[in-house]
């Protein structure tokens, strides 16, 4: 196949293009009208049969669709190309754009400098088609016109999943790379000579306007952005997007796009965000104290309950090693497990410890090795239960001489008193009503801090707690309502800085029983 019959523009003259009723424009360039008008798109065979002419081409070319579909484009205008400029064309085919600017003289013998740019793509019926996106030139800045430059052509290589597009400084696409059915499902038929703003998403168009200013602020500037775009089905695709200037490329002269989908990619990162949320939310809300560490024994991941036991605040806790907030007995103790873990051990155990604040407390851990996707261990995960109420009472049982006797209101002394020595001070002082004795309160602030601010209704319901009371009963036999039982037990909640009854009590009783 030939140049002169391959090329879709090849053929045709001034005197062939004039209808039965038009008369060619002999007059001289300078008094015809300027090239003025929308961009036009033209689409063709490989053998040049027109099977695309826009209402830009209708207007620039003055033939309509139904004139110009299905005849040799080359009968349409004088494209004013040259056989090198057809053999460029040839040889690029639907490896990228083909651009070039020449002086076209049209139906009625107005002379209009173009810019072409043209590609071969695969049609919708599955057949080779031709695209070219014409452009009006610009008038020189004397108002002359733009001056033809012979430069090569340009080859838009396509790697990869990237799409290239190419659009003048309006935004508008003369060029869509062969990529863009498989990312986006449209046909280039479809979105050449449309803005390339009309495939955002609306709430995207505002972030895209400003990047491409940017870009456009100066040669060779770029930009980089994620944003959502239009399938041809309707649903919307996430796209890394660069925007880079090449209008001083004088084989370009244009802005160029460069797509990547990475709509998979964003589900992936939804999903992971989504799972760092759910962990955040059950580490946050566990009853369990979760402490996650390294090799070295230091804190990759704590929760706030794990904080708690330890008496800790989170910040020291996420920075620090496991071995710091532990008395040296119960921090040999658990550098010997950690050597477990690294030998792959899983295991649950139970321990006590002296916390920072000298209080003791019982754990049980449930911990396991942990190893990253190579099978390289990482550290390890425990688990953490206070098991500390539930100690002081088997060590309340046990001093009781071990004759099951349970713990509550019949857990008494033979008279029916209470047994421990908070029990029987906090009852002392209610039979004495000595509550507002100087000699009191400051007896009681030397056992538990705070405990003097109660009032004698606090004490009450204090001290009916430690005998093994609850709320029900309490409001029974107190003569008032569930409701203020409650609020009576917030308020000692607050003087005395705990969470719950069982801290209140494990609170209580630590400080006085014989351990």
């Amino acid at each position: 196949m030939s140049a002169e019959t391959a090329h879709p523009f090849s053929g045709g003259s001034a005197e062939a293009l004039a209808g039965p009723d038009q008369m060619v424009d002999d007059r001289p360039s300078s008094a015809r009208p300027a090239a003025v008008g929308p961009v036009a798109v033209i689409g063709t065979t490989f053998a040049g049969i027109v099977t695309l002419w826009s209402p830009g081409a209708q207007s620039m070319f003055g033939w309509t669709a139904s004139e110009a579909v299905g005849r040799p484009v080359g009968e349409l205008a004088d494209w004013g190309l040259t056989q090198n400029d057809l053999a460029e064309f040839i040889f690029v085919g639907s490896s990228g754009a083909w651009i070039r600017e020449h002086e076209v003289i049209t139906r009625t013998g107005v002379r209009l400098m173009l810019k072409t740019t043209a590609s071969l793509v695969v049609g919708a019926d599955g057949n080779d088609e031709v695209i070219a996106s014409l452009t009006p030139m610009q008038a020189g800045a004397d108002g002359s016109a733009a001056v033809v430059r012979d430069r090569p052509f340009r080859a838009i290589v396509e790697r990869g999943s990237d799409l290239v597009m190419i659009c003048d400084r309006n935004k508008i696409i003369s060029y869509v790379g062969p990529s863009l059915v498989q990312m986006l499902g449209h046909q280039p038929r479809e979105v050449v000579g449309q803005s390339v703003a009309a495939l955002l998403h609306p709430d995207e168009v505002a972030d895209f306007d400003r990047d491409w200013q940017l870009a456009l602020s100066a040669p060779g500037e770029h930009r980089n952005t994620e944003l959502r775009v239009r399938h041809a089905s309707g649903h919307w695709r996430w796209i890394e997007l660069r925007i880079s200037n090449m209008v001083a490329d004088l084989a370009l002269t244009a802005m160029v796009l460069n797509l990547r989908d990475v709509t998979e990619y964003r589900a992936l990162a939804d999903r992971l965000a989504a799972s760092e949320r759910l962990l955040a939310s059950i580490t946050s809300t566990a009853q369990e104290g979760i402490w996650q560490i390294d090799t070295e024994g230091r804190t990759v991941l704590a929760n706030a309950r794990m904080a708690e036991l330890l008496a800790v605040d989170e910040a020291r806790l996420a920075g620090g090693s496991i071995l710091e907030f532990f008395d040296p007995v119960a921090a040999e103790l658990l550098k010997q497990r950690i050597e477990h873990r690294a030998a792959g051990v899983r295991e649950q155990y139970e321990f006590s410890f002296i916390r920072l604040d000298g209080q003791r407390r019982w754990l049980q851990v449930s911990a396991v090795p942990l190893y990253d996707s190579s099978g390289r261990y990482v550290g390890s995960l425990g688990m953490c239960i206070d098991l500390t109420v539930r100690k002081l009472l088997e060590h309340e049982l046990e001093r009781r001489g071990g004759s099951g006797t349970p713990i509550g209101r019949s857990a008494r002394g033979q008279d029916g008193e209470p047994d421990s020595q908070v029990e029987a001070m906090v009852a002392e002082y209610l039979r004495g009503n000595r509550l507002e004795s100087p000699d009191a309160a400051r007896q009681l602030d030397d056992s538990v801090p705070g405990l003097a601010r109660l009032s004698r209704r606090e004490f009450e319901v204090v001290r009916m707690l430690l005998l093994g009371d609850r709320v029900p009963v309490i409001a029974r036999q107190l003569f008032v309502s569930q409701s203020t039982v409650r609020n009576h037990l917030s308020s000692v909640f607050r003087k005395l800085r705990v969470r719950s009854q069982q801290e209140l009590i494990v609170l209580l009783r630590e400080r006085n029983l014989d351990t």
